[in-house]
């Protein structure tokens, strides 16, 4: 394949002039046109590329470790100029306290920390980043045309990201280059030909393409205009064919759950032949481009029970089984925060005597880890915001239909499914996903909780 695409190689040198002019561009619409839309898919850009792939932020002198993040600064900017706060309707209120005490049990863990300066550090680097993301996103955006905008360069972002992989998969090639590339959690799954690539890790991106599909299908659903219509289907083509070459059962797996929803599910008004007749396009345009995806990417599953045997020691499932000990003895605060503080406790509970083998450093079960770190009551906060918030889009899907629907239908989606692929892994603890899904949960919420009608805005 990699020879008829090899033309496509002459296009490498305007990627980053490329990329340079369109942050540059970005950042005057956020700085100086106060454009809140533009200025949140830049925010979420550099919280994926330039604080999580290039791994750089604005570093505090005397201090050997911690920064400001470029993403914190762009969040400065958009909540200095977020929409005016309107009066709140249900469930917003519980849903803050529910959250507030997620947070705050999750900050408190970091004190059973040994040493503490590591669980702070921790939390500083993993858990601020999230209640900034939502504070930055809790007031929406102030009229139905900066949901459109923020859709259309959101897909922008998905295709710098499909372009990313594409490059890597086909050309043998890096777009930017990193220190983060020589971590063995980006190479190593390269080797087996599986990308990651802004990523670095396979799993976080498909969590991220998890989260970000249904948006992008159901905007591309209701587009008019020609051209954006076209260049929503590129973004779509992105984000199958970085899944595919992720090749991450999880994702998969949520992916899967994500298209019966988005088929099936209750949308306020999208018929479900027209939905289900789009899927199946789209699915024949994905085989026509890439034969064999379905194939490729069925394989991983071949070795699952090998992989999660407890006879191999350092699986998920031993791992869990500790987990859930710790839990047990420690069920209302937790053990304390961060990945070396679990390796202690698992070292403690006697996992290196019994396997021979160092534990993995995390549960690799996001809700686990949430309950280990900080206590059950955490993680029932956590639950019961999602589970609050994502009731009350199904009850507003099933009621009357407003301009504000299908948004509301492609962000509930996405989060679903998100909450799916985080029951195999850590997205909910790391710098570059869990700050995404956070801003999906806090436009979800505004579009919920706010007038029964946003101002249309087609400017």
């Amino acid at each position: 394949m990699s020879a008829y695409l090899a033309p496509l190689l002459q296009l490498q040198r305007f990627i980053v002039p490329g990329l340079v002019v369109l942050l540059i561009w970005a950042i005057w619409r956020t700085v100086f046109r106060r454009d809140q839309a533009v200025g949140l898919v830049l925010y979420l850009g550099l919280i994926i590329i330039v604080d999580g792939y290039l791994n750089t932020g604005i570093y505090l002198p005397g201090l050997e470790k911690g920064s400001i993040r470029y993403s914190e600064l762009c969040a400065l900017f958009l909540l200095v100029n977020q929409p005016p706060a309107t009066p709140p309707r249900p469930p917003r209120k519980t849903i803050y306290w529910l959250l507030w005490i997620y947070f705050a049990l999750l900050l408190l863990s970091a004190l059973r920390s040994d040493p503490i300066q590591a669980g702070i550090f921790d939390v500083r680097r993993l858990v601020v980043p999230q209640i900034v993301a939502f504070l930055v996103a809790r007031r929406g955006l102030g009229s139905l045309g900066e949901y459109r905008r923020f859709f259309l360069w959101l897909m922008t972002l998905v295709i710098v990201v499909g372009l990313s992989v594409f490059w890597d998969a086909i050309f043998d090639r890096v777009i930017l280059k990193s220190d983060m590339l020589d971590n063995p959690i980006y190479w190593h799954n390269r080797s087996l030909r599986r990308f990651g690539r802004f990523f670095l890790n396979l799993n976080y991106l498909g969590a991220f393409i998890v989260l970000v599909f249904p948006t992008t299908f159901v905007w591309t659903l209701n587009e008019r205009q020609t051209w954006p219509r076209l260049y929503a289907w590129t973004a779509l083509l992105a984000l199958v064919f970085c899944l595919v070459e992720t090749q991450s059962r999880a994702p998969l797996l949520a992916f899967g759950i994500t298209i019966l929803i988005l088929g099936f599910g209750p949308s306020g008004g999208v018929s479900r032949k027209r939905r289900l007749a789009f899927l199946a396009l789209f699915v024949l345009v994905f085989a026509v481009f890439m034969p064999g995806f379905y194939e490729r990417a069925a394989k991983r599953f071949d070795t699952m029970d090998i992989e999660t045997s407890a006879a191999e020691g350092r699986s998920r499932e031993t791992t869990w089984l500790y987990t859930g000990r710790m839990i047990a003895d420690h069920p209302l605060f937790g053990i304390g925060f961060g990945e070396s503080q679990f390796m202690k406790s698992m070292n403690a509970y006697g996992f290196q005597e019994e396997y021979g083998v160092e534990s993995l450093d995390a549960p690799h079960n996001s809700y686990l880890q949430a309950a280990v770190y900080a206590g059950i009551p955490a993680l029932v906060a956590l639950l019961l915001a999602n589970a609050v918030l994502l009731g009350r889009a199904v009850v507003s899907l099933r009621g009357t239909e407003d301009e504000s629907t299908h948004a509301v239908f492609g962000l509930a989606v996405g989060i679903t499914g998100f909450l799916a692929c985080i029951y195999t892994d850590l997205q909910l603890f790391t710098l570059n996903v869990a700050p995404i899904y956070l801003v999906f949960f806090g436009l979800l919420l505004s579009l919920l909780t706010r007038a029964p009608k946003i101002e249309n805005d087609t400017a």
